[in-house]
C-alpha cells in the first residue's frame, strides 16, 4: 500500500526549479535583497537542487509527510498521513453514531409493541389511571422519538407554553388528591423531562417559568404544605422526582430563593432529612446535594445547615470514601459544600464560640490532605482549611500543628509523580491554591475594611453572572430509574 502512495507521489511531485522561482519571485517582492542573493548563490552551484532531489527520494522511501508548500503546488494534492488517519477515524465515528441510532430505533419499536400490548390489557382492565398512564407513556416516547429522528440534534428552542406548565400543575394536584402516587410521579418526571429537552441557552427562562407559575404552590398559599406532603411520602421513585425538579428549581438564586420563600427553612431541612437517609452514593442521594450545594450560595441557609449538623456529615461521608467507593459527584458536590459553609461569618463566629468542636473539624481536614482523596475534593478541603487559618483560631492552630503540617504536604505533593498531562495541571494547581491561600501575609495595613472589600459579595457575584451567563447545567445521571 505504501509502495502505491510513494509511486503517486512521485509521479506527482513539482519541478524544484519551479518552487524556487516561487521562493525568489516572493522575496523580491517583499525585498528581501540578502535572502534573495543567498537562494541565488545556492542555487547557481547546484547545491539546492541536489539537496531537494536527495531529500524527495528520502520522501518516497518512508512516506514522510511532504513540505506545505509541495501539497500548495502538487498536481493531483495527496493527503497527509494525518489526514488520512483523520478521515479514518471520522468513519469509524460515523458507522458508531449510525449504530446508536439504529439502537434507538429498535428500542421505540420495543416499546411500540409494549404499548399496544398494554392497550389490550387495558380493555379488559378498564383502569381509568392505566389509560392515562398509557397517554402519558405515549406522550414521553414522542418526545424521545423526535430526538432520534434529529439524530440528536437538540430541538427545544421553545419555553414549555403556558398551557402545559398549567395542565402539569393541574394534574399534579389532582393526583396528590387522589393519593395517586404514580400520577404525581409522571406529572414531576413530565416537567424535568421538559426541562432536559429544551436548549441550554433557554433552560434559565424555564426556571423562571416554573417559579412564576407557583408549580408547589407556595407563594399563592403563603405555605409549603403542598411540596413538604411530597417529601414527606416514602416513596424511592416520588423521592427522585420531587428531589430531580427541585434540583432545577435550586439551579438560579431566584429559585433558591423560591424554595426558601420568606425565609422558611422547611424545605432544607426535608431535603437535609432526606440526604441522610439515603444509602451513599444513590441518585437520590446525589440530587438532595446539588439542592443543597446550590442553596449554600444563600448566606441564610447556612444556619439551617449547621444546626442539622451537616459540616459532620460532610466530613465523615468524605473520611467513608477514603476506605470505600462513593460516587464522585457526592463528593464533589459534599465538599463543595462545606467550603461554601465554613465560608460564612456564621459558621466561622459558630466554630469561634465551639472550640473543641473547630479542633476536632481542623484536624479532620489536616488528615484529608494526606489521604488518597479525587483532586477537586482535595482541593475544596483545602480552601476550608483556609477559611479557618485566622487569628481567631490561633490555638487550635497551633494544637493541630497546621503550619508545618500544610508545609509537610506542600513538600510531599511537590514531589508525587503524575501519569498525565491532566494529572500534572491537577498537580501545578493545588501547589498554586496552597502558595496563594497559606503564604504569609502582611496584616500591618489589615483591618475590617480592606478584609470587608476582599470578601466576595456572594449573592451580588451571583445575579451578576445569571444576568450574563444564560446557559445552566442539570443534573442527569446514567444509572437513574424511573
Amino acid at each position: 500500500m505504501r509502495t502505491a502512495n510513494s509511486n503517486q507521489g512521485q509521479s506527482s511531485l513539482p519541478d524544484s526549479n519551479e518552487i524556487n522561482e516561487y521562493i525568489k519571485e516572493y522575496l523580491r517582492y517583499s525585498n528581501y535583497t540578502n535572502t534573495l542573493e543567498c537562494i541565488e548563490a545556492e542555487i547557481k552551484s547546484k547545491q539546492v537542487s541536489n539537496k531537494m532531489l536527495n531529500k524527495q527520494q528520502v520522501i518516497k522511501q518512508t512516506g514522510e509527510d511532504l513540505p506545505r508548500i509541495f501539497q500548495l503546488l502538487k498536481s493531483d494534492n495527496i493527503k497527509t498521513k494525518r489526514e488520512i488517519n483523520l478521515e479514518k477515524e471520522q468513519k469509524q465515528f460515523n458507522k458508531k453514531y449510525q449504530q446508536i441510532l439504529q439502537a434507538g430505533r429498535q428500542i421505540f419499536s420495543v416499546s411500540i409493541n409494549l404499548l399496544q400490548l398494554l392497550h389490550s390489557l387495558k380493555e379488559t382492565a378498564k383502569n381509568e389511571n392505566l389509560s392515562e398512564t398509557l397517554e402519558n407513556y405515549k406522550i414521553q416516547l414522542g418526545k424521545y422519538h423526535k430526538v432520534i429522528i434529529n439524530e440528536g440534534k437538540p430541538e427545544g428552542t421553545e419555553l414549555i407554553t403556558e398551557q402545559i406548565m398549567h395542565e402539569h400543575k393541574t394534574k399534579l394536584f389532582k393526583n396528590y388528591q387522589d393519593k395517586n402516587v404514580d400520577g404525581m410521579i409522571e406529572v414531576l418526571l413530565s416537567l424535568r423531562v421538559n426541562a432536559l429537552q429544551i436548549a441550554p441557552e433557554l433552560r434559565k427562562n424555564l426556571v423562571y417559568e416554573l417559579i412564576r407559575n407557583d408549580v408547589f404552590n407556595i407563594e399563592a398559599t403563603d405555605k409549603f404544605d403542598f411540596v413538604v406532603h411530597l417529601l414527606d411520602i416514602n416513596n424511592q421513585s416520588l423521592r427522585h422526582a420531587i428531589t430531580s425538579l427541585i434540583s432545577v428549581i435550586s439551579s438560579t438564586l431566584r429559585g433558591v430563593e423560591y424554595l426558601t420563600y420568606n425565609g422558611n427553612m422547611i424545605i432544607i431541612e426535608k431535603i437535609i432529612k432526606i440526604l441522610k437517609e439515603q444509602e451513599s452514593g444513590s441518585v437520590t442521594q446525589r440530587f438532595c446535594l446539588a439542592i443543597l450545594q446550590k442553596a449554600s450560595i444563600k448566606d441564610t441557609v447556612i444556619p439551617t445547615y449547621v444546626h442539622n449538623e451537616m459540616i459532620q456529615w460532610i466530613i465523615n461521608l468524605i473520611q467513608k470514601s477514603v476506605n470505600t467507593k462513593i460516587h464522585v459527584f457526592c463528593l464533589d458536590f459534599a465538599s463543595a459544600t462545606l467550603a461554601n459553609i465554613i465560608h460564612t461569618p456564621y459558621t466561622l463566629q459558630y466554630l469561634e464560640h465551639q472550640p473543641r468542636f473547630s479542633h476536632q473539624v481542623m484536624e479532620q481536614l489536616l488528615k484529608f490532605i494526606k489521604d488518597q482523596i479525587q483532586v477537586s475534593v482535595l482541593m475544596h478541603v483545602l480552601i476550608c482549611l483556609s477559611y479557618l487559618s485566622k487569628e481567631n483560631f490561633a490555638k487550635q492552630i497551633e494544637e493541630c500543628r497546621f503550619v508545618d503540617r500544610i508545609s509537610e504536604f506542600v513538600e510531599y505533593y511537590s514531589v508525587i509523580n503524575t501519569e498525565n498531562e491532566a494529572a500534572e495541571i491537577d498537580k501545578k494547581t493545588v501547589l498554586d491554591l496552597c502558595a496563594h491561600m497559606f503564604h504569609p501575609k502582611d496584616t500591618s495595613l489589615d483591618n475590617s475594611e480592606t478584609l470587608e472589600l476582599n470578601e466576595l459579595k456572594t449573592e451580588d457575584r451571583i445575579r451578576e453572572y445569571e444576568n450574563e451567563q444564560g446557559e445552566l447545567i442539570f443534573e442527569c445521571f446514567q444509572d437513574e430509574v424511573s
